[in-house]
């Protein structure tokens, strides 16, 4: 299938955005790589701390995250809790995030969200299930459905990078953004991955 959607990406390019004909050269093929029994929880958790910060901050706070749950020999889950405030705060993590993520933990633990219920939405109403949660915006929606759900047709216009980048991309081009949207269409991911590698 990757091979398929390189192929419809290198079509499109050629004949509309040769600028973007080059960066997909030089990327190559590339894979969405869903993660095999990751939980729900991990999932939200992870797309709180990245929200709005570099990608090595991100990172960073989360090791420390996860270093701290494999000190204490419990669950990322049961790590997030009242108790550890202090703890969580100090891996580097602001009051609100710590106040999404909690949030986050309490819809789990009601039934309101699971990796079943999401799955088997369609997009409108998954993307309103995620959004109700607070602190969950459309870019942390998109980042789920992208890298959690394998979705192959989103495109975050909250993301900074991917904005610039489809932007710089048309410049260059006859194209507006909306209309190379859907010359590739359903492979939005797939462009923001490029973009995404290029910009790296």
């Amino acid at each position: 299938m990757s091979k398929k959607i390189h192929q419809h990406l290198l079509n499109v390019s050629k004949e509309h955005c040769p600028s973007l004909e080059k960066i997909i050269k030089q990327n190559g093929i590339i894979n969405i790589t869903v993660p095999k029994n990751l939980e729900i929880f991990d999932c939200l958790a992870q797309t709180v701390v990245e929200q709005q910060v570099s990608y090595k901050a991100a990172q960073a706070i989360w090791k420390n995250i996860k270093d701290a749950t494999h000190q204490a020999n419990i669950n990322l889950i049961d790590y997030f809790d009242d108790s550890n405030i202090n703890k969580i705060k100090n891996n580097g993590l602001s009051k609100n995030k710590i106040k999404a993520i909690l949030g986050a933990k309490k819809a789990i633990q009601n039934g309101d969200i699971s990796y079943s219920i999401i799955s088997n939405m369609d997009y409108p109403e998954y993307k309103k299930t995620i959004t109700q949660l607070w602190g969950f915006g459309d870019w942390s929606a998109e980042m789920i459905a992208i890298f959690y759900l394998g979705k192959t047709d989103i495109w975050s216009e909250k993301d900074l990078i991917l904005n610039r980048g489809i932007h710089e991309l048309c410049k260059n081009s006859k194209l507006d953004p909306d209309t190379l949207l859907t010359l590739v269409n359903p492979y939005q991911s797939y462009l923001a991955m490029h973009i995404w590698k290029n910009k790296d």
